[in-house]
């Protein structure tokens, strides 16, 4: 398990296998929804950035899932065997090795819309 604070531009992060070719889910302004995803790419809404950091976790389901049921449970395709938290400029705030191809992906958060606290879990 891992922990990093953050302050996310546009208060997006990107989840993906950072190796891989990604088809980012196309998020409009007026979305309620703070998650949205392709089979490629999760955009996960967080704390602007201009309000101070998020906290994001990054670990393995059963070391990081706080006993509640996730805001995103959904397959993410990580050909490089690879996950990682990214900011959408680019900059790697966690990563992880994974196991599959294709990793099972839990996200958690505090917040509907503007969540200071993010979990990642994978499986």
């Amino acid at each position: 398990m891992k922990t990093a604070k953050y302050a996310a531009l546009n208060a997006q992060t990107v989840v993906s296998d950072p190796g891989a070719e990604i088809e980012v889910p196309q998020w409009t302004r007026n979305m309620t929804v703070r998650l949205i995803s392709t089979d490629t790419c999760i955009l996960v809404g967080c704390l602007i950035d201009a309000d101070g950091e998020t906290e994001f976790t990054l670990g393995g389901m059963r070391e990081v899932d706080p006993g509640h049921p996730p805001a995103f449970q959904g397959k993410l395709k990580t050909p490089t065997r690879k996950i990682s938290l990214e900011s959408v400029d680019g900059h790697t705030v966690l990563d992880a090795p994974v196991l599959q191809m294709e990793t099972t992906v839990r996200i958690w958060t505090n917040h509907e819309s503007e969540p200071d606290r993010v979990i990642v879990g994978f499986e």
